[in-house]
């Protein structure tokens, strides 16, 4: 289990740590430390949300769910944005899945309490449209790379993601796990693995791979890799995060 110790006074959240005083102000009372373990499912498809939950760290994932039940990943939230997106779009319904693939720590809010924070049109709204655009630019790049890309460019993206966002290359996965959030038939996955070990870039004994050359498992990643990561860059720039208002002023100053 994460550790909460303190966490209240850690605020690493993008949407969260970006506020200027007065708008923090009006949240901070409302925000609940919550830690979430590997493999907590925050919420199934179709649910509807009392709370959204404020990554600090780690990772959750995005999990697109079939009518019998199958899924495959389509997009992941870490420090820089939420879960209940969806409620601050008008429509409190989830359209994926939410499972805890590294360790969290975070901010539980009312999402009563979120909503009428967005709606107060501030800094907060602004960063929230934002972020709304990097999911969609990262759900789209998701699906073409299912569909264009070869097993062992995904999987080495997929698990250039895991050890960053997790902060370690001993990692707790199985193949059947790993088969499920790319889609594919295990049988396959157990064939990229063991060639992607003979090539030095993993070590892989049951339930658990160990990442031996972080930088050619990186290199050796789909083009999806760099495009989403420079996604999350650009909307973690400061200067994005100006209110609409102060920047049409800096824009007439200019």
């Amino acid at each position: 289990m994460p550790d909460l110790t303190n966490v209240d006074l850690q605020i690493q959240n993008r949407l969260l740590s970006v506020l200027p005083p007065d708008e923090f102000k009006f949240i901070r009372p409302h925000l609940e430390p919550t830690a979430l373990k590997l493999g907590t499912t925050l919420a199934q498809l179709g649910d509807s949300l009392d709370t959204c939950f404020f990554p600090n760290n780690g990772m959750v994932s995005l999990l697109s769910v079939t009518e019998h039940g199958t899924a495959c990943e389509v997009g992941y939230v870490g420090f820089e944005g939420m879960i209940g997106l969806t409620v601050l779009l008008g429509k409190n319904e989830m359209p994926y899945q939410a499972l805890v693939q590294a360790d969290c720590t975070g901010f539980r809010a009312r999402t009563t309490i979120v909503e009428q924070f967005f709606k107060q049109n501030g800094v907060f709204h602004d960063a929230v449209l934002r972020f709304a655009y990097v999911v969609l630019r990262q759900v789209a790049q998701t699906c073409a790379c299912n569909h264009f890309h070869n097993l062992h460019s995904r999987l080495c993206r997929w698990l250039s993601v895991m050890a960053e966002r997790s902060g370690n290359k001993h990692l707790a996965l199985t193949q059947e796990f790993l088969a499920h959030m790319l889609g594919v038939q295990r049988t396959s996955i157990g064939l990229v693995t063991s060639s992607m070990q003979m090539d030095g870039l993993i070590s892989y004994r049951r339930g658990k791979i160990e990442i031996n050359d972080f930088e050619r498992l990186r290199a050796s990643a789909c083009e999806c890799f760099s495009i989403v990561k420079r996604e999350y860059e650009e909307f973690l720039d400061d200067k994005k995060f100006q209110p609409m208002s102060d920047a049409r002023q800096t824009n007439k100053q200019r």
